[in-house]
């Protein structure tokens, strides 16, 4: 559910800066906001110096990362990459930069392992270069959907490019081109975080949609690794 709050924001904020573009054709600035933990941030390097590109780190570890030429901020240790990226835009609203990628601060790599620590969460022919390019093709956000839950069940399914490359119909779209042949079957698992975090659909419908919950079973899609732009 967070993902869907994000999703609206990254949404709303574009939009205004694609119209401030038409009066301003200066380079458009565009800022990497990592939300790290304790990830390795070694890859960070590579990005150090692009033009127009800054990058912020919002750090929960116990010590504050020093990379030179990228800010480093401490948070408390709550609320996940949500919290993360809500701070940073509450705190930046009237300077956000023109295009803002938000990311978990792992290093982006293909693909998706059920409980592992180090998923790079990308989608098979996407990178994570392509997150940092202002409004690609005229488009005012950056979603690759790549898993889907429902609730109140908790099954889930996942984009068949972030569990095998090489797929020809795969891209880096939306969703699939193929629709629902561009996922995998539902899948499950007891300890899956959204099963021990209480009632989804209260929440969503409490914090989210405002309204009453009935009960009704519900589909929700989102970008793993809570990357987005």
């Amino acid at each position: 559910m967070a993902h869907t709050i994000m999703k609206s924001l990254a949404l709303t904020l574009s939009v205004g800066a694609l119209g401030a573009l038409a009066l301003d054709q200066k380079p458009l600035r565009t800022e990497v906001v990592l939300a790290h933990f304790a990830e390795d941030l070694g890859w960070v390097s590579q990005f150090i110096g692009k033009p127009n590109t800054d990058i912020k780190i919002y750090s929960k570890a116990a010590e504050l990362p020093h990379i030179a030429g990228v800010q480093a901020m401490p948070l408390p240790n709550v609320g996940r990459e949500s919290h993360t990226f809500l701070h940073h835009i509450a705190h930046n609203y009237d300077k956000l930069a023109d295009w803002t990628v938000f990311s978990q601060a792992v290093a982006p790599s293909w693909g998706y392992l059920i409980g592992g620590s180090a998923n790079g969460h990308l989608s098979d022919k996407v990178s994570f270069e392509d997150y940092l390019q202002p409004f690609p093709e005229g488009r005012d956000s950056k979603f690759v959907m790549s898993a889907s839950s429902q609730f109140p069940s908790g099954a889930q399914s996942t984009r068949l490019g972030m569990v095998k490359q090489g797929l020809p119909q795969e891209s880096g779209d939306f969703c699939p081109k193929q629709g629902a042949d561009g996922w995998t079957d539902w899948w499950f698992t007891p300890d899956h975080p959204h099963l021990r975090s209480g009632d989804m659909l209260e929440f969503y419908h409490k914090y989210i949609s405002l309204d009453e919950n009935e009960g009704e079973p519900m589909t929700m899609s989102c970008s793993q690794g809570a990357r987005f732009a």
